[in-house]
C-alpha cells in the first residue's frame, strides 16, 4: 500500500506525496485516523500521476497525524463495446488498474467479510474483461461475421448444388447453369 505520513504543525497547508495513482479520487487523506471527505482538500497531481501535493484550505492542527494514501476504487473506467476494436492502450490501462488494485489489497489487512466483497468485485471485473476479449476473438467482430458467413454457406451450398444438379454430372451444354464434371 502506498502511504506517507506527516505530523501537522498548524501552519503547513501543502503536503507532498510520491506514489502512482490513476485519478484524484484514488488519493485519500486521514487526519488522526479519521478519513476526510474529498471536499476538505485538493489534489494537485504531477503531469504523469506519479505523485503530487495535497492542499488543505486550513492547516491541520499542530501534532495532528496526517496520512496520505492510495485507495483505488474498483469501478469500471473503460466500457468495451462488443462490435468495436479493442484499443491496446485501453486494455493495458485496464490491466494496470487491476494489478494496482490487487497490489493495494495485498498490502492491507482486511477482515474476511470485506475481503469477500472485494474479491467478488475484482473477480467480476477480471471475468468481464476476459469475456469481452473472448467475444472479440470468437463470436464478436470480424470472426463473428466470418462464422455467420460460414453457417449461411453451410446451409445454402447444398441447396445450390441440389438446385443445379450433382457436381459429378456433366453439363448437357455450355449454356446450362450446372457445375459440370469436376
Amino acid at each position: 500500500m502506498y502511504k506517507i505520513s506527516y505530523t501537522g504543525d498548524g501552519a503547513t497547508t501543502e503536503y507532498v506525496f510520491a506514489f502512482p495513482f490513476f485519478q484524484n479520487a484514488d488519493v485519500k487523506v486521514c487526519i488522526n485516523n479519521e478519513l476526510l471527505d474529498d471536499t476538505q482538500y485538493d489534489i494537485n497531481p504531477n503531469n504523469d500521476f506519479t505523485g503530487g501535493t495535497v492542499e488543505f484550505g486550513t492547516a491541520p492542527q499542530s501534532g495532528a497525524n496526517i496520512d496520505i494514501f492510495r485507495h483505488i476504487s474498483l469501478d469500471r473506467v473503460i466500457d468495451y463495446q462488443p462490435t468495436l476494436k479493442i484499443d491496446p492502450e485501453d486494455l493495458n490501462s485496464d490491466f494496470n488498474f487491476l494489478l494496482a488494485a490487487i497490489k493495494d489489497l495485498n498490502a492491507v489487512d482486511v477482515d474476511t467479510s470485506q475481503w469477500a466483497n472485494i474479491h467478488e468485485t475484482v473477480l467480476n471485473q477480471i471475468n468481464y474483461v476476459l469475456q469481452t476479449i473472448e467475444d472479440k476473438l470468437s463470436g464478436g467482430a470480424v470472426l463473428g461475421l466470418y462464422n455467420n458467413l460460414l453457417s449461411v454457406l453451410n446451409g445454402a451450398l447444398p441447396q445450390l448444388i441440389n438446385d443445379y444438379g450433382s457436381v459429378t454430372e456433366e453439363a448437357p451444354n455450355e449454356n446450362n447453369d450446372d457445375y459440370g464434371s469436376i
